[in-house]
């Protein structure tokens, strides 16, 4: 059976010796201890922390590595398939903006002064076709350059949309239809 008793002291405790134990320690001594025993935990988990954030950098410079490889890859990828697509981009583009266009009679004659120009030195016998539309605004404008070519006969076609022109010479007809131009366009850009 234990037996305790209370022990009156008339000065504060400097010491105390258990029996069986070891050897006893001033509060001095157990207070230098236990601020050792303080630092040295401080010093190991600053070591701890220092090593955990080499490992975080390092992973880090890792993962950072694989991503910049990966963007590469991306990019290379990327700029492979943009060189794919503008093409028949520009193409679609193309088609939509012409799509019911109209042009104005400016326009209509430098389509058909380029149509001609591009039979020089040919100047004589030729036949320009135009949509009906397109041949009154002609008429109306009588650009300069329809002196330089004697006996051009311009013809009404309601086959041709506005915009369209094709010239007939004795070497055969020249196609400046927008769909003949988008089609070339095309096959320039595509290679199809």
């Amino acid at each position: 059976m234990a037996f305790a008793k209370l022990i009156a002291f008339d000065r504060p405790l400097t010491g105390a010796i258990l029996p069986g134990g070891g050897r006893a320690y001033t509060e001095t001594e157990l207070a230098a201890r236990t601020e050792a025993a303080y630092r040295k935990g401080l010093d190991a988990a600053h070591a701890a922390t220092d090593q955990k954030l080499v490992e975080m950098r390092v992973d880090m410079e890792q993962l950072s590595e694989g991503v910049l490889q990966k963007l590469s890859l991306v990019e290379s990828a990327m700029l492979n398939q943009l060189r794919e697509a503008l093409p028949a981009l520009a193409v679609d583009i193309a088609q939509r903006l012409l799509a019911g266009y109209e042009p104005p009679a400016e326009i209509v004659g430098k389509l058909c002064h380029e149509a001609l120009e591009q039979l020089f030195p040919e100047r004589e016998g030729l036949e320009l076709s135009l949509c009906p539309r397109d041949a009154a605004l002609l008429a109306q404008v009588n650009p300069g350059w329809l002196a330089r070519y004697p006996a051009l006969k311009v013809k009404q076609d309601a086959n041709l949309l506005p915009g369209d022109c094709q010239v007939r010479s004795r070497f055969g007809l020249t196609d400046a239809r927008q769909a003949t131009k988008l089609a070339v366009l095309s096959h320039g850009l595509t290679g199809e």
